[in-house]
C-alpha cells in the first residue's frame, strides 16, 4: 500500500506535457497580453522590440464602427447593413408598416446603445480618477516604515498572498521580461514590509520560470533600495512542480551560483529566509490535477494504492507538494476578474480582489486589497 505518490514522476510528466507553444492569452479580452514564443519549454521572448500580437481588444475604432452600422441601418433600411440582419426576410417586400416597425426597433436599440456607452464612459473616468487619487494618497516612497505604518492600522493581514500578472510587449511602458521582474520585485518589497513572508506569482505562460537569474537580481536590487545595503533580507525563489529552489540572497549577498552557499559558514544549518517567492503558471493548474489523477489511477490499478486511501486530505497534501499551499488573498492587477487558469484547488478559500479599469501595478491597489481582506469574514463550512 502506498502512503504517498511518486511526486518526481508526476513532476516529470507535467514538465514533459508543458512543452507547448503558446501565442495567445487565455482570455481574448486581455489587450496585447502576450507575444509569440519560440518553440521551446518556456521559450525566450523576442528582445529586438518586434512582436506579433494576435489578441483582440475593444477600442474606439470598434465602437465607432458599431455605431456607424447602427446609424446606417437606421437611415437606410435597404442598405447592405440592414439587409444582412434577421429583421427582414429574404426577398421580402418593404411595406410602410414594416419600415415603421424597423425604425422603431432600431431607434430604441440605438438609444440603449448610446445610454450604455455614456454610462460605461462615466464609470471608466470615475474609476481612473479614483485610482489616480489613491496612487497620490498612498505613496510608499520606497520607505518600508511608511508601508508598515499603513498595515498596522489593519485588523488582520494574510499570511500568504498571490498575485496574477500579465506579460506586456517590449514596446509598452514597463513591458517585457524586465518590466515583469520589476513588478515582482516591487510586490515582494510591499509584502515583506507588510509582514507577509509568502508570495506566489502567477503568470500564464511561465516566462519567469526561465528568467530566474534576472528576477533574482531585480528583487535584490529593489530590496537594497528599500532596506539598504546592510539590511538586505534573505529570500528564495521556488518553482514547485519542477522541485527547484533558487536562493536569492543570504546575509546581504546576492547568490548568483548555488554552489556559493556551500562555501558559507552556516554551522550545518539551513539558511532562514525572510520571504519565499513561488512562481506559478498555467501548467500548475488543471494539467497538474490531470497528471495527479492519472498517477493515482495507475497506482490503484496496480494495487499499490487502495481506493479508501484516496481521500480529500490525501489529495490536498499531494497538490500542496506539487503546487504549494493555498493563498489567503489573490490580487489581480487587471481591469476585470480573470483567473487565467490559476490552480483551482489552491483558491477554494481565497479572497479575490481586483480594481475595475486598472491595468497597472500600484501600491494603492495592493493596500486596498489588504484593507478589503482585513474586513472580510471567512466561513468554512462542513
Amino acid at each position: 500500500m502506498a502512503d504517498s505518490i511518486d511526486l518526481e514522476g508526476v513532476k516529470n510528466a507535467i514538465s514533459e506535457s508543458n512543452r507547448i507553444t503558446t501565442s495567445l492569452s487565455p482570455n481574448r479580452l486581455v489587450k496585447n497580453q502576450a507575444q509569440e514564443m519560440e518553440k521551446d519549454l518556456y521559450p525566450e521572448y523576442e528582445t529586438n522590440g518586434s512582436s506579433n500580437i494576435s489578441a483582440t481588444s475593444y477600442n474606439n475604432e470598434s465602437f465607432f464602427t458599431s455605431f456607424n452600422n447602427l446609424f446606417k441601418a437606421l437611415i437606410s433600411p435597404a442598405s447592405s447593413v440592414a439587409t444582412h440582419t434577421t429583421f427582414f426576410k429574404p426577398r421580402e417586400k418593404l411595406t410602410y408598416s414594416r419600415l415603421v416597425e424597423f425604425y422603431i426597433y432600431h431607434f430604441v436599440l440605438t438609444m440603449i446603445y448610446l445610454v450604455m456607452t455614456f454610462i460605461r464612459a462615466f464609470q471608466f473616468v470615475s474609476n481612473k480618477t479614483k485610482l489616480k487619487f489613491l496612487s497620490l494618497a498612498y505613496n510608499p516612497a520606497e520607505d518600508p516604515e511608511v508601508i508598515n505604518h499603513d498595515i498596522n492600522k489593519l485588523a488582520k493581514i494574510p499570511r500568504r498572498v498571490s498575485v496574477i500578472l500579465n506579460y506586456k510587449p517590449e514596446q509598452e511602458e514597463n513591458g517585457g521580461v524586465e518590466g515583469l521582474c520589476n513588478d515582482v520585485s516591487k510586490i515582494s518589497t510591499w509584502c515583506l514590509s507588510s509582514g507577509i513572508s509568502y508570495l506566489s506569482v502567477y503568470e500564464y505562460h511561465g516566462v519567469l520560470k526561465k528568467r530566474v537569474p534576472e528576477l533574482r537580481r531585480a528583487v535584490f536590487k529593489k530590496f537594497t533600495a528599500y532596506f539598504g545595503t546592510e539590511n538586505v533580507p534573505n529570500f528564495v525563489i521556488k518553482i514547485p512542480h519542477l522541485n527547484l529552489s533558487y536562493t536569492g540572497s543570504i546575509d546581504g549577498k546576492l547568490i548568483e551560483d548555488e554552489a556559493y552557499i556551500k562555501e558559507l559558514d552556516l554551522s550545518d544549518t539551513k539558511p532562514t529566509y525572510d520571504i519565499e517567492i513561488t512562481l506559478l503558471s498555467m501548467v500548475d493548474g488543471r494539467p497538474t490535477i490531470v497528471e495527479l489523477t492519472k498517477v493515482m489511477a495507475d497506482l490503484a490499478k496496480r494495487g499499490d494504492l487502495k481506493a479508501h486511501n484516496i481521500t480529500l486530505k490525501f489529495v490536498d497534501q499531494e497538490l500542496q507538494q506539487l503546487v504549494g499551499k493555498e493563498p489567503d488573498l489573490v490580487i489581480m492587477f487587471q481591469p476585470f476578474l480573470n483567473l487565467q487558469g490559476y490552480p483551482p484547488w489552491q483558491i477554494r478559500l481565497s479572497e479575490l480582489y481586483w480594481e475595475p479599469d486598472n491595468d497597472s501595478i500600484g501600491y494603492a491597489v495592493f493596500l486596498r486589497a489588504l484593507q478589503k481582506y482585513s474586513t472580510c469574514k471567512i466561513n468554512v463550512g462542513r
